[in-house]
């Protein structure tokens, strides 16, 4: 995991320690639209960090495979043709 995916994961997981006590407040009263709003928004923000930190990693991985690889490597594998 890079850093910055670090960054995001830490962000991640405070959004989910918001969203518990919430969540367990809507339970009780489930008529409660400004609450599920308040859930839904913190649920938004989760998937937004979820989805950047699969990002982070798909980045870092692609990377670490372009450089391990030798320039010939690099030419074979860009070919359409090959």
């Amino acid at each position: 995991m890079t850093a910055r995916a670090g960054v995001w994961k830490r962000k991640r997981e405070d959004l989910k320690k918001r969203r518990t006590p919430l969540f367990k407040r809507y339970e009780k009263s489930p008529n409660d639209l400004r609450l599920a709003l308040e859930i839904k928004v913190i649920d938004d923000q989760i998937a937004e960090c979820t989805q950047q930190m699969e990002l982070e990693n798909a980045l870092a991985g692609a990377s670490s495979r372009s450089s391990t690889m030798t320039s010939g490597q690099r030419t074979r594998r860009a070919s359409p043709f090959a």
